[in-house]
C-alpha cells in the first residue's frame, strides 16, 4: 500500500504539472511506487504462505537489483535516453501530458513487475488450496482484488503509451488495497494472521480441536484429524462429544486428563487439556482442546519403573532428616516389606543399633554437600526381624529438583558375607593342612631317608637293590608331599596381585624344569595382574607335564597370547585323547607310573584362584594345548553373582 500511495501521488503530480521538470518529479515518485510494487507483493505472498525465510539478504539483493538500477535511470532520465526520449510536453488543462518514445528497458520492468505479481497470486492460490474453507474464501477475495489492477494495467498498456496522463491502474490498486483489508480482517484474522495459525496450529504434532458454545467442532488441525477414525475425514461441524476423545470428562469435570488411544494397532498416550476461549470482553466463545502426545515419555517412565521394580537392588530416597520418601518395589524381595510400610519412616529405625550412630553421623555431615557419594555397610532388619547385611551407595541429590533427596542404592550381601567367611575358613584349613604336610610328615620322612642312607653304606648285592627300591618310594613320598603342599596353596583365593610379564615368567619356569632336549618358543609377551609365585608354579607344572609325557627330542613347547585377554601353552607331543580331556585335571589322574597326578590339578586350582578359566584341546601339530581365559569373574566377586 506504500507503493500504491507513491504510485498514486506521482500520477497526481504529473497531471497537475505546469513544467516539464515538475512532470519529471511526478514521474520519479510514480516509478518509486511502480518499481516497489513487484517486490512488495512477493514479500507479502511469501509471508502469508510462511515462506518469508526464503528472502535472506542475498535473495533481497537479487530481487531489488533491477528495480534499483531502473530507478537510478529514472532519476537521471533528463540527461540520457536509456529509458525514453522526450519529444514534447503539453501543460494545458485538463491534464499535463508528455510525448515520449520508450526503450526496451521500460517494457522489461513492466514484465518483471507482472511476473512478481503473478508469483504472488500463485502463492495465495496455493494457500487457499492447501488450507481449510475459511482460508479459501479469504484467498478467493484477495485474488479477485488482484484482478482489478491487472485489468486496469492492460487498458493502459493497450494504447502502448505507459506515459499517458490518465492512469487507471493507480485507482485500481487503491481498490485492491481496500479489498485486501476486508479479506484479512473480515474473516476474524484481526488478531491471528493466517501464517501464525498455520505455523502454530496446522504444523503442530499435537492434536488441537476448537469447540464452540454449541459444542460443535469449528476447527481441527491435521494432527487432530489423523487421530480420529478413518470414517471421520472432516470433523468440522460434528458434535464434539462424538468426535473429541474424553470430551465429556474434560468438559464437565476438569481441565486436564490422561488419554489412551489405540491408533494403527498401537497405544498412544496423551495429556489432554481444555482451555476456555474468550473474546475481548472476556465473554466465553468456545473451548480449545490440546492433546499433547506423551507416548515416548510414558514408555520411558514405564520402562524405568519396571526396571527399578524388577531390579534386585533396592532404591530409596531420604530427606534431610533421614525419613524415607520413596522406596522401590524391590524392597519386598530384599527385606519383605511393602514400599508403603517403609515410606514416611526413619531409615535409622531399621538399622542395627551398633551401626546406627556411625551412619547417621556420616550422612548428617554431608547433608549440605551436594553431589557427595559414599559407600556404607550395615545390618538392616527385615520383616521377620532378622538382620540382613546391606551394602549401600549414597548420593546427595537434595538440590536436584527432580529428586530432592539422598538416593541410596542398596544390595543384600548377606549371602556374600557367609560365602566370604566360608572361604576364609577354607583357607585356614588349607593352611593347617599345608602345615601338617610340610612339618609333621616331612620330619619322619627325613628320619627314614637318613636311616636308609646309613643302611645303604653297610649293604651290598641283592640287598642293595632293595635299598634302591625303598629310596625310590621315599622319593615318591617326597614328591607327593611337595605336590600336596603346592595343591593346598594353589587353591587359596588370590587377593594380592602384581604386574607380571608372562613371557619372562615362562622362560624362568622353563629354566627350573628338567626339559632335556625340548625347546621353548614364546610368541607373544602378555602382561597380566596375578600372583607371580603361583603363576610360576603353574608354568612349571605345564612344562613338566609336556616333558614327562613325551620324548624330549624334537619336542617344542610354545607360549602365546589369545585373542582378547588370555594366553595358551601348546606342545608338539602325542597329546591327550579327547575322551580324557576333562579327566586330566582331576586329582590323582596320571598316565606316568612315577607321577602323582597332581600337576594339572594344581594348574587348574591356580587358574581358578585368579578368577580365570582353563581348557584343554588338541594342538595344531597334534599335541596338547592349554588355553587360559583371563576375563572371568574373580572368586571373591563370584559370590556376588551366584
Amino acid at each position: 500500500m506504500v507503493s500504491v500511495s507513491l504510485y498514486t501521488l506521482g500520477n497526481a503530480v504529473r497531471v497537475a504539472s505546469l513544467t516539464q521538470s515538475a512532470y519529471h518529479i511526478g514521474t520519479t515518485v510514480k516509478y518509486a511506487g511502480i518499481l516497489g510494487l513487484g517486490p512488495a507483493q512477493l514479500w507479502f505472498g511469501l509471508t502469508y504462505s510462511d515462506r518469508d525465510t526464503l528472502l535472506d539478504w542475498r535473495h533481497w539483493a537479487l530481487l531489488l537489483a533491477l528495480p534499483v538500477a531502473t530507478f537510478a535511470l529514472v532519476v537521471t532520465a533528463p540527461y540520457h535516453d536509456l529509458l525514453w526520449a522526450v519529444e514534447g510536453f503539453v501543460s494545458r488543462p485538463p491534464a499535463a501530458s508528455i510525448a515520449r518514445e520508450d526503450t526496451a528497458l521500460v517494457w522489461l520492468n513492466f514484465t518483471y513487475t507482472y511476473t512478481l505479481a503473478a508469483a504472488t497470486y500463485a502463492l495465495l492460490a496455493f494457500v487457499g488450496l492447501k488450507r481449510g474453507r475459511k482460508y479459501r474464501r479469504q484467498v478467493a477475495v484477495m485474488l479477485a482484488g488482484g484482478i482489478i489492477p491487472l485489468v486496469a494495467s492492460m487498458v493502459l498498456l493497450s494504447g502502448s503509451n505507459p506515459a499517458a496522463a490518465w492512469d487507471p491502474a493507480a485507482f485500481a490498486f487503491t481498490i485492491t488495497g481496500v479489498i485486501f483489508a476486508v479479506a484479512l480482517f473480515r474473516f476474524d484474522f484481526l488478531d491471528l494472521m493466517p501464517i501464525a495459525r498455520h505455523a502454530l496450529v496446522d504444523e503442530m504434532a499435537d492434536p488441537v480441536f476448537v469447540v464452540d458454545l454449541e459444542e460443535r467442532i469449528v476447527d481441527a488441525n491435521t494432527a487432530a484429524v489423523e487421530l480420529l477414525d478413518d470414517e471421520t475425514q472432516d470433523p468440522l461441524g460434528e458434535p464434539a462429544s462424538e468426535v473429541v476423545p474424553v470430551y465429556e470428562s474434560l468438559a464437565s469435570r476438569g481441565t486436564d486428563a490422561d488419554v489412551t488411544i489405540e491408533t494403527d494397532g498401537r497405544l498412544r498416550y496423551f495429556d489432554a487439556e481444555r482451555t476456555t476461549l474468550t473474546d475481548r470482553t472476556d465473554t466465553p466463545i468456545g473451548s480449545l482442546f490440546i492433546y499433547r502426545d506423551v507416548t515416548e515419555r510414558h514408555i520411558a517412565e514405564e520402562r524405568f519403573k519396571r526396571l527399578i521394580e524388577g531390579a534386585s537392588d533396592m532404591v530409596s530416597v531420604l530427606d534431610t532428616s533421614g525419613t524415607i520418601t520413596y522406596v522401590s518395589q524391590s524392597v519386598e524381595n530384599v527385606l519383605g516389606f511393602e514400599p508403603s510400610e517403609m515410606t514416611g519412616e526413619s531409615v535409622v529405625s531399621y538399622i542395627h543399633p551398633d551401626d546406627q550412630a556411625d551412619i547417621a553421623e556420616d550422612l548428617s555431615k554431608y547433608v549440605d554437600d551436594y553431589g557427595y557419594t559414599g559407600n556404607y555397610r550395615a545390618r538392616v532388619r527385615d520383616s521377620d526381624g532378622e538382620w540382613r547385611v546391606l551394602e549401600a551407595r549414597a548420593a546427595n541429590l537434595l538440590d536436584d529438583p527432580f529428586v530432592e533427596g539422598i538416593v541410596l542404592n542398596s544390595r543384600d550381601v548377606t549371602e556374600k558375607q557367609h560365602r566370604k567367611r566360608k572361604l576364609e575358613r577354607q583357607n585356614e584349613r588349607l593352611d593347617q593342612f599345608a602345615s601338617v604336610v610340610s612339618h609333621d610328615l616331612r620330619n619322619p620322612l627325613n628320619v627314614a631317608v637318613g636311616r636308609l642312607q646309613l643302611l645303604d653304606a653297610t649293604l651290598d648285592g641283592d640287598r642293595a637293590d632293595t635299598v634302591d627300591t625303598i629310596q625310590r618310594q621315599l622319593d615318591r613320598i617326597e614328591d607327593i608331599i611337595e605336590d600336596s603342599l603346592a595343591l593346598a596353596q594353589s587353591g587359596e583365593i588370590v587377593t594380592e596381585t602384581e604386574d607380571v610379564d608372562l613371557g619372562r615368567l615362562a622362560r624362568e619356569a622353563w629354566a627350573n624344569v628338567d626339559t632335556d632336549e625340548a625347546t621353548l618358543v614364546v610368541d607373544d609377551s602378555v602382561r597380566l595382574a596375578g600372583d607371580r609365585n603361583r603363576l610360576l608354579t603353574m608354568f612349571e607344572n605345564l612344562f613338566r607335564n609336556s616333558v614327562e609325557h613325551n620324548e624330549s627330542t624334537g619336542l617344542s613347547v610354545r607360549v602365546g597370547a589369545l585373542p582378547g585377554v588370555g594366553f595358551y601353552v601348546e606342545d608338539t607331543g602325542e597329546g591327550i585323547p579327547p575322551e580324557k580331556h576333562e579327566q586330566a585335571f582331576e586329582r590323582g589322574y596320571t598316565t606316568n607310573r612315577d607321577g602323582t597326578g597332581f600337576g594339572l590339578a594344581i594348574v587348574r586350582d591356580i587358574v581358578q584362584a585368579h578368577g580365570w578359566a582353563v581348557s584343554l584341546s588338541e594342538g595344531a601339530d597334534g599335541g596338547v594345548r592349554f588355553e587360559v581365559e583371563c576375563d572371568a569373574i574373580p572368586l571373591e566377586k563370584q559370590a556376588e553373582h551366584d
